[in-house]
């Protein structure tokens, strides 16, 4: 009987030196789009979600926190992934730290400031998952989560908020009252049509402030491209008020 075959785990590719050229533009691209809407309205708390597992939400959600903390903002990045938390792992924090759901159990005022990991290597702040809950949409629907997200959006520029895939739990649902605005993840061969829509009517059903979609995984040399441009990471924006894809 042959032996278990391990679990491969996604690895996480970031912006930096190593990158490449396209992909490390496209992030910043996004980040000039996010700051003028932050400059034209307040949009510092950014939801980012997906509709199925496997579209490397927590990949843009991290990627996107570098970069906004490359131009010198302060950023603190959530991890609101009560059902699959990857966000430690990635950035190599140990797991038993405790995070976001420590707090907002806890009665110690100072909770919140103890749960913060700050990232000297990259300049972003994270606040990790914790301890996860048997409850987590419960949870994060608690006065106290509200107070959390308050605090932080007093303390930083910018709140990136990774959360599980809106399709699947209601978790993304609950924390859009507490977000300026949401980013939707989907990637060519893991995303449907139907899914992307149903993910929409899900945000839209809890009246989020939909940014735009993000095409994660999108190599232009399959399509026959020849800039180049799109390769792996692509972003679109769409006005909800003139969308016609309903």
């Amino acid at each position: 009987m042959s032996a278990p075959k391990k679990k491969e785990h996604r690895k996480l590719f970031t912006v930096g030196g190593d990158a490449p050229f396209q992909f490390t533009e496209a992030y910043k691209s996004l980040r000039t789009n996010l700051e003028f809407l932050s400059a034209s309205g307040n949009c510092k708390t950014i939801l980012i979600t997906s509709s199925v597992p496997e579209e490397g939400k927590t990949n843009v959600a991290i990627n996107l926190a570098l970069t906004m903390a490359a131009s010198g903002k302060r950023v603190v990045l959530v991890d609101c992934d009560m059902r699959k938390s990857v966000v430690s792992r990635y950035m190599r924090i140990p797991r038993n730290r405790p995070g976001l759901t420590n707090v907002i159990t806890s009665r110690d005022d100072n909770a919140l400031a103890g749960a913060l990991v700050r990232m000297k290597d990259n300049g972003i702040t994270i606040l990790p998952v914790g301890t996860i809950p048997p409850n987590p949409a419960e949870l994060l629907a608690s006065p106290a989560t509200e107070k959390i997200f308050a605090a932080l959006q007093s303390a930083f520029d910018y709140v990136i908020v990774d959360t599980p895939p809106v399709s699947v739990v209601t978790d993304a649902a609950v924390l859009c009252r507490v977000a300026d605005g949401v980013l939707l993840v989907v990637r060519p061969g893991v995303t449907t049509i139907q899914g992307a829509q149903l993910s929409k009517k899900n945000l839209e059903a809890v009246n989020a402030h939909i940014l735009g979609v993000i095409m994660n995984g999108y190599d232009a040399k399959k399509t026959g491209r020849k800039d180049g441009y799109s390769y792996a990471y692509s972003y679109g924006y769409y006005d909800t008020k003139q969308d016609s894809a309903e």
